[in-house]
């Protein structure tokens, strides 16, 4: 059997990437493809690339009608900077008895040279390049001669269609809300709005590169910990709770490690959940669907490092609320509940006041749980009504505050 590697950052995965990918399919020229998101390219060092679990869902979404494409998580799982040369051996040792051909657009062949044992993998792996047509056709032919003759690399194109599209563009008119139909998939453009992948672009791109860089290996560690869609969410968290972070001036970091581990117990067997609960030492924490916000708590700081008493707090209470809540705690609660993919009671209310006022906000929050618990006959936990309570008083105070600022500004 003949297969087909097709590597690619894929943020997002879009009309081009997926015109190449089937036109290979189609002129018969491998019986398999594997599409491999990239993990952590050596090349975007200094760049802030969505995280992995997303790029590995719009590829898997884009495929999911075409059996011989499969969607490997083979470079994403690996502790160290991804390198072809590796990914490729590490696959032929999978499938010693089929030929690998590595896929790529026509603009590879001029930065291959220097790649990482450029001349190993150009020796062992053949190329399978896109020919568009045009004068760009004709030049890189005249470059993949070259090659051939440099380093002996076995080069081949195959047609398909002239699509110039950048992830760049794309990711600046989903910032924009403007309409991505011409560009994704349709699979790709609806992931996009439901996880307002690129609304806060803007604001991301002002977190230190060091920090995205922290909260990627903490990705690569939960990728395993997590199910796909629990991840999924963890990541709106992230999101949102960073974007919250930027309105309310709140450190980024806390809210970073905060939001993304808040759920890092969620998907532990429920004894172990509880055993950490333990563990953490609070009486009112420790059993059923709460025990995994005190068990996370124990997690970040045994897996992760994390020794921060306001991120561990913070995670601790992002289920129930708690007392004298801070702004990283109203941040995770609030984020917890309506990070973009939520769709549960009136969210927008709460979103809009979440962008102005962190009290209020939380206090909608609080009333929607309130109001779940109602009709699922629950009774609301304690610190849930302590949470309401205190909301309520610093609401009621900062109101009585503002009256008498504007009665004394009438006065003068």
């Amino acid at each position: 059997m003949k297969i087909g590697i097709c590597g690619g950052t894929y943020d997002p995965l879009h009309n081009g990437h997926e015109a190449l990918i089937r036109s290979v399919l189609a002129e018969g020229l491998v019986d398999r493809v594997i599409v491999i998101p990239a993990g952590q390219p050596p090349h975007k060092r200094q760049s802030r690339i969505s995280m992995s679990r997303y790029r590995y869902e719009m590829a898997a979404c884009t495929f999911s009608d075409e059996p011989r494409i499969m969607i490997s998580d083979i470079e994403i799982k690996k502790d160290s900077p991804s390198y072809t040369l590796d990914t490729a051996a590490q696959l032929q040792e999978r499938f010693p008895d089929d030929r690998l051909v590595l896929i790529y657009g026509s603009d590879v062949l001029v930065d291959i040279r220097s790649w990482h044992q450029p001349l190993e993998l150009l020796a062992r792996w053949p190329l399978l390049i896109a020919d568009r047509g045009g004068l760009q056709a004709a030049e890189s032919r005249l470059i993949a001669a070259d090659l051939s003759r440099d380093t002996g690399a076995q080069i081949d194109f195959f047609p398909a269609p002239q699509i110039d599209l950048s992830s760049t563009t794309i990711r600046n008119l989903a910032a924009d809300s403007q309409p991505l139909a011409n560009y994704v998939p349709a699979c790709v453009d609806a992931f996009i709005r439901r996880h307002a992948l690129y609304r806060w672009k803007d604001e991301l791109d002002r977190i230190d590169v060091s920090l995205w860089h922290e909260l990627a290996v903490i990705e690569h560690v939960l990728w395993d910990m997590l199910t796909p869609k629990r991840l999924l969410h963890s990541l709106d968290v992230l999101h949102y709770a960073l974007h919250l972070s930027f309105c309310h001036q709140v450190s980024a970091r806390k809210v970073a490690f905060a939001a993304l581990l808040h759920d890092c117990a969620k998907c532990l067997p429920l004894r172990e959940q509880e055993g950490l609960a333990r563990e953490q030492g609070d009486p009112q924490l420790q059993s059923g669907a709460l025990a995994h916000g005190p068990a996370g708590a124990m997690l970040a700081r045994r897996k992760f490092g994390i020794e921060d008493p306001d991120i561990l707090r913070a995670i601790v209470c992002h289920t129930t609320g708690c007392a004298e809540m801070t702004s990283l705690d109203q941040i995770i609660f609030v984020a917890d509940k309506a990070e973009p993919s939520r769709t549960y009671f009136d969210l927008d209310e709460i979103r809009v006041a979440a962008e102005r006022d962190l009290d209020h906000a939380t206090y909608l929050t609080l009333n929607g749980v309130q109001s779940f618990l109602d009709r699922t006959a629950i009774q609301m936990h304690p610190y849930t009504q302590t949470a309401v309570s205190n909301i309520r008083k610093r609401m009621k105070h900062n109101a009585d505050t503002q009256t008498v600022i504007d009665n004394q500004t009438m006065d003068d």
